[in-house]
């Protein structure tokens, strides 16, 4: 399966491709932190928000995480 991670950026949208579910919710997390607004990750032609994205397809973590 194919990960997409969204936003819109400063300059425009913003989107990246990963074969792996974290390396998306990383990189969703990067995009927020660095100011993207409307952050979402797209799987399997749906989107998430990072939260339930991780609750779905990567599961739990460390507390705060």
């Amino acid at each position: 399966m194919i990960f997409v991670a969204t936003g819109e950026g400063e300059n425009g949208p913003v989107s990246t491709t990963y074969e792996m579910p974290a390396m998306a919710l990383q990189q969703a997390h990067r995009l927020a932190d660095e100011g993207a607004r409307h952050v979402l990750i797209v799987a399997d032609g749906q989107e998430f928000a990072p939260v339930d994205f991780k609750r779905l397809f990567v599961g739990p973590g460390p507390v705060g995480t």
